[in-house]
């Protein structure tokens, strides 16, 4: 009888013990996700943003149409201490600011509208010989985000 006992309580223990392991894996491995859309942010790498606000909290967005939703949610550049964005050519971050994009390409890399940001204006302009979409600065990328 001893034994018919002992046998559901570890069974159920060994199932407690399981349960309390698979939300301890669940808990350290969730994954980073846009602040402005909820995508995750480790399937967009060559476009997702950074963004960090004058008390030291980053955030990131999935690509440069959500950083510029936050930044205007933010009410404007001034709310942050920097915000960077994804060179397409090297991966590097460079400041949103001083990027040149293309929007409206035919490489649609988050969503739309797909702005592509890159370092150096040269660049931009062979991808969009290359690939379609219209070459803009960081000021237009804001004014077009409405159109």
């Amino acid at each position: 009888m001893k034994t018919v006992i002992k046998l559901p309580l570890v069974l159920v223990l060994f199932q407690l013990l399981f349960m309390s392991a698979c939300v301890s894996v669940e808990e350290t491995h969730k994954r980073e996700t846009c602040g402005f859309c909820g995508m995750g942010i480790d399937q967009f790498q060559k476009t997702a943003a950074e963004l960090v606000l004058k008390d030291g909290t980053i955030e990131h967005t999935c690509g440069v149409a959500c950083m510029l939703r936050e930044i205007e949610n933010a009410g404007g550049l001034s709310a942050f201490r920097s915000v960077k964005v994804h060179d397409w050519v090297t991966g590097k971050l460079v400041a949103a600011e001083t990027a040149t994009y293309v929007l409206g390409s035919q490489v649609i890399p988050d969503m739309m509208p797909n702005y592509i940001a890159f370092a150096k204006h040269e660049d931009a302009e062979a991808f969009a010989s290359k690939e379609g979409g219209e070459v803009i600065d960081f000021q237009s990328a804001t004014r077009m985000l409405h159109r």
